[in-house]
């Protein structure tokens, strides 16, 4: 597949990861949808950075966890650009609680946000190409048993699972592939000091020795959207942290 002219739907697109997936594939000739819940201004700069540059970018809200705004948001894209042939589940749930402290609600938005949302849109997806091609890349996490993160570690782990029964079910014509990320970014709401502190501690934990990059993910998104004979597997973007295992 080349992304010329493409429609891609990424979710959480107005921000870190998935705002530089997003433009990567403006880049490359493809049509945005980009998905937002609250981050407007940032979707909308993004858009408009889009469009301003000669390429095609819409916005698109709704929130993950209500499973009415996510069955419609297939059919919005379609209704907007005509098709949908590229959808990248970048949108996430991500908290430090553990199992004591992970309530039904911290477990039912996690999986809404991480596990079902990105089922319901490959369906539709899958529904509207009608046998025609297309390619489902999932953002998940190089390790899943995250005893401070426990929902989010068990949702992320079940986002795999439903990669790989997704690429089972959509073959041949649709391939569907995960990345699974290390140290990319730190966290949002922690003081700088704190975050150097954690990059100098995160970094050291990584074979490579250094955090990753968006850029560094959205290469391999790339990758897995122009090659189609790859499909149920698990690229991992962590610097080798898997190895260390410490």
């Amino acid at each position: 597949m080349r992304p010329q002219g493409k429609v891609a739907l990424v979710t959480g697109a107005g921000v870190r990861v998935g705002k530089v997936i997003a433009r990567r594939l403006a880049d490359a000739g493809a049509r945005i949808a980009v998905h937002y819940r609250s981050s407007e201004p940032e979707a909308r700069q993004l858009a408009d950075e889009i469009n301003a540059c000669g390429g095609e970018a819409d916005l698109f809200r709704a929130d993950l966890t209500d499973r009415a705004q996510v069955e419609s948001l297939v059919t919005a894209v379609v209704d907007r650009f005509g098709a949908l042939d590229i959808l990248v589940n970048s949108a996430s749930v991500f908290r430090d609680r553990g199992i004591n402290e992970t309530t039904d609600a911290d477990w039912d938005e996690n999986f809404a946000v991480n596990v079902t949302a990105p089922f319901i849109l490959s369906r539709a997806m899958s529904e509207h190409l009608d046998g025609r091609p297309g390619k489902i890349i999932n953002l998940t996490d190089w390790k899943t048993t995250r005893p401070k993160r426990f929902a989010y570690g068990v949702s992320k782990a079940a986002l795999g699972g439903l990669t790989r029964s997704l690429a089972a079910s959509l073959a041949p014509t649709v391939q569907v592939n995960e990345v699974a990320l290390g140290a990319i970014l730190l966290p949002v709401t922690a003081e700088p000091d704190e975050n150097e502190a954690l990059a100098k501690k995160l970094a050291a934990r990584t074979p490579l020795g250094r955090l990753g990059t968006p850029e560094e993910v959205a290469h391999v998104v790339m990758t897995l959207v122009e090659n189609d004979y790859i499909t149920g597997e698990t690229i991992y973007v962590d610097g080798g942290q898997r190895l260390s295992r410490t």
